[in-house]
């Protein structure tokens, strides 16, 4: 896929950004909330005050009574705790959480190329009804009830597996939806169309406010995150010959890059947790889409 034919946009506006994603993504704000910790807040400690999480959810459009409630559900469901200091609130996510955020962060921050799987020792395997798995491994993936493709890492195969290796001599659409569905594409495709005239702009010399900056950020990443979590993990020969992801990861990449000085200033000087500005950001931070980030 080629890059959409975009201007420049010298008026961009988080909001309007998050009500163009909103429709086809259905934007949660506790979801909204969980991306902003993980992307922005635990690489500074982890802790931010409520009142500057409300500051970055309103430039998003977000309404206080919105992320109030979230918050709650948050709280309630065990992704956060929160401190009370005198009349100020401070929220945090909760210790057993960070781990499955930086988990799902390798995914998220690895550079464009590094994703790539094995071509060779793909597989098509089959198991009883009553023995399928529950959750997925990255390595095998459902195609119809009792049949999978397994990739040629996964060394814990189930004995009671049926194994079939070889060349692929005919791939169906039916397969290729399987493995590559369209709705995939097209939101990968979706989210290029609304911030590649965002990216245009930073390479041109436009500089976004810096709670601007954040909430662009956030939103890039959220609806990236929505995307690259349900991607299957495939070699070139499996995907179709169009596929976005390589280029949609290369933008997601750029733009970040772009917005993270001005977001990080806010975060800096603005942003405050107990001990009052935030802590400086960890080194991770900086390596994120670069080699690097495989090894945070």
């Amino acid at each position: 896929m080629q890059a959409p034919v975009s201007t420049t946009r010298d008026d961009i506006d988080p909001a309007e950004i998050a009500s163009e994603l909103g429709t086809p993504v259905r934007l949660k704000t506790w979801s909204l909330i969980v991306t902003f910790f993980g992307d922005a807040v635990l690489p500074r400690g982890g802790s931010v005050s409520a009142v500057s999480l409300g500051q970055v959810m309103e430039r998003m459009g977000v309404e206080p009574g919105a992320v109030r409630t979230a918050v709650s559900r948050l709280a309630s469901d065990g992704w956060i705790e929160r401190n009370r200091e005198g009349r100020a609130s401070f929220y945090r996510l909760a210790p057993y959480r960070e781990q499955s955020i930086v988990d799902a962060g390798r995914r998220i921050y690895a550079p464009a190329g590094a994703a790539a799987e094995k071509e060779e020792g793909w597989a098509l395997a089959s198991l009883p009804s009553d023995m399928e798995p529950e959750r997925l491994p990255r390595s095998m993936i459902a195609l119809q009830k009792g049949w999978y493709l397994i990739g040629p890492d996964m060394a814990d195969r189930p004995s009671s597996m049926m194994v079939f290796q070889g060349n692929f001599e005919q791939k169906p659409a039916w397969f290729m939806e399987m493995l590559a569905p369209q709705a995939q594409a097209e939101a990968m495709e979706r989210l290029m169309e609304i911030f590649y005239p965002v990216l245009q702009s930073v390479q041109q010399g436009w500089k976004p406010q810096p709670v601007d900056a954040l909430a662009l950020r956030c939103l890039l990443i959220h609806d990236w995150r929505r995307i690259v979590l349900r991607l299957n993990a495939l070699p070139a020969s499996l995907l179709p010959e169009d596929w976005p992801e390589g280029e949609c990861r290369k933008m997601v990449a750029e733009l970040y890059q772009g917005l993270l000085a001005p977001s990080e200033a806010w975060l800096s000087t603005v942003a405050q947790c107990e001990a009052g500005h935030l802590p400086a950001a960890k080194p991770f931070l900086f390596d994120r889409f670069r080699a690097s980030a495989l090894d945070d």
